[in-house]
């Protein structure tokens, strides 16, 4: 592994704060494959968030091809660069947080195929093209680090000048338009309820797209081939992928447990419910709530059986954190089971009780004491 710091402006310019160097040492004294310990001692969110290895759904399933070298833009504290590492060939990730890089380092210190450039992926100059370039949760903030009058295009065709001809970009964003947001979940950027699905209220900020508007925004910008995935519940923690080819159906939902509103409260209704007559109407697309997408210059065909996939599932350790913050309490149909199974329980008991005191049934007296306990 190599650390190149040459574009370094000596200042991170965010962070999760202090949180952040727990996580480091963590990552240095456990390694992430011990996951399960530092879950017992640490349940705070952004914890379980960089740590958990449900982040590596979103690119173990994406069959890279073989010896091919992969650009990650905005690494963050590494959930998926080592997993890119085992894929590729030779992976170059431009984190601009140092602590960030450090906690790379610290989970990465054995990926010999690995080079970490700490800086601005504006102000990087590289000497080669990759195959492949990422962009997982990372467009959606080219308005804060390209300082231009149409930062998405421009930072999209500055990285089309990085990749090979047969290349590919692979982006990871929250859809617009996703259905967890009509549900009344904050936007994920402004933490305003509905801001995506009314426009935005500030139109120069960080901001996701529709399905057909990131069409646009990739074809004009070089890239007028695309493939749509979509991961489940997001992009960030998926426990399912689907695409246009394998789409969700009532079956395949039940792999996916939806994001709640907020801690202790539960969102409008059933989310998992409204997308079964979306489904039936094949608009499944437009509400998804995450894409991730394909896209490249040349025509392209990426055979996955996704019927197949093997994600990395929610173990003993993480149900926790889960069950906090997604919705795993009870559904409609288990509340009302719930409610029968209440009453036929109270209905036995009454019934108990009539044939303890009746006068053609002979109870000893510690029997009848026990149903009339029963009857209170």
């Amino acid at each position: 592994m190599k650390v190149n710091y040459d574009f370094y402006t000596g200042q991170d310019t965010y962070c999760d704060g202090e949180v952040e160097k727990d996580i480091i040492n963590y990552l240095k004294e456990q390694g992430e494959e011990n996951y399960q310990k530092i879950f017992k001692k640490d349940v705070r969110w952004p914890v379980f968030y960089h740590i958990t290895p449900i982040r590596k759904n979103i690119v173990n399933w994406y069959p890279f091809k073989e010896n091919s070298e992969v650009l990650e833009i905005g690494a963050g504290m590494g959930a998926i660069t080592g997993i890119l590492c085992n894929k590729a060939k030779q992976v170059t990730s431009v984190e601009l947080s140092k602590q960030r890089a450090s906690a790379i380092q610290a989970r990465c210190q054995d990926k010999e195929n690995l080079e970490i450039i700490v800086g601005n992926f504006n102000d990087i100059k590289f000497d080669k093209k990759f195959d492949y370039i990422t962009l997982i949760g990372v467009l959606e903030y080219a308005p804060v680090y390209t300082n231009t009058d149409n930062p998405f295009h421009d930072f999209l065709v500055q990285i089309k000048s990085l990749l090979k001809e047969d290349g590919k970009l692979l982006i990871a964003i929250e859809n617009q338009y996703g259905m967890k947001y009509f549900t009344g979940i904050p936007e994920d950027h402004t933490a305003k309820v509905y801001d995506g699905i009314i426009g935005y209220e500030n139109k120069k900020g960080i901001r996701t797209f529709g399905k057909k508007q990131l069409k646009e925004i990739l074809g004009d910008s070089g890239f007028p081939n695309t493939k749509f995935y979509y991961p489940m519940p997001d992009y960030k923690l998926p426990n399912v992928i689907f695409s246009d080819a394998y789409q969700p159906n009532e079956d395949r939902l039940e792999k996916y447990t939806p994001y709640s509103f907020e801690e202790n409260k539960s969102v409008a209704y059933d989310e998992k419910r409204a997308y079964l007559d979306i489904i039936k109407n094949d608009q499944f697309d437009f509400f998804a709530n995450s894409f991730f997408v394909e896209a490249g210059m040349q025509e392209f065909e990426t055979e996955v059986d996704l019927s197949k996939q093997d994600l990395i599932k929610i173990d003993s350790s993480m149900k926790p954190f889960y069950e906090k913050h997604y919705q795993m309490g009870k559904s409609q149909e288990d509340t009302s089971l719930e409610k029968q199974l209440l009453q036929e329980n109270q209905r036995l008991k009454e019934e108990l009780y009539a044939m303890a005191n009746s006068k053609s049934w002979k109870l000893t007296k510690p029997l009848r004491d026990f149903t009339n306990k029963l009857k209170k």
